[in-house]
């Protein structure tokens, strides 16, 4: 099944059970355009609450705000997001995609931590009650490499903004 043809399953699936509705329906409609049905609705409150969340409350060094989009310009010029605001990109050529960089860094090292965790899965499974998982993860050389992997992407990846900025 082509791409196209999955994702029109998807907004035929979406329609159907009251998660969108095209724009203004009863007047023709506007391509491309949809409004949340009743499940719509809910599913992005609950996806906006799970963020919210996520990326605020469960740290203590964030401090979530809901600012207007219009500000005065001198707003914008502070927070960087006139001179100096951009997000580095990469792109495909294979398969004319293009990615955000940090992403792409933060997929991998998730990779990396999910390698870690089923070391770790396994020495507890092996080791059972005598197991102790602080020991394995300053001891063992497979966790302390992969640790040290994630040291040298974080601090290229620090490197390179510090440059951009």
């Amino acid at each position: 099944m082509s791409s196209e043809d999955q994702f029109k399953k998807i907004i035929s699936h979406a329609k159907e059970f009251g998660f969108i509705f095209p724009n203004s329906e009863i007047y023709d409609g506007l391509s491309a355009t949809y409004d949340y049905g009743q499940n719509g609705v809910e599913l992005k409150n609950n996806i906006k609450k799970y963020w919210w969340l996520s990326m605020v409350q469960m740290n203590e060094n964030i401090v979530g705000l809901d600012a207007a989009i219009f500000m005065h310009p001198s707003t914008w010029k502070a927070s960087g997001h006139v001179d100096a605001f951009n997000d580095p990109l990469i792109d495909n050529k294979d398969s004319k995609k293009r990615y955000r960089a940090d992403v792409l860094l933060e997929d991998h090292i998730a990779k990396i931590e999910s390698k870690i965790e089923k070391d770790i899965k396994k020495a507890r499974k092996r080791f059972g009650d005598a197991f102790n998982e602080t020991e394995f993860r300053s001891t063992n050389s497979n966790v302390l490499r992969r640790l040290n992997e994630i040291d040298i992407i974080n601090n290229k990846m620090k490197a390179a903004f510090e440059i951009i900025t």
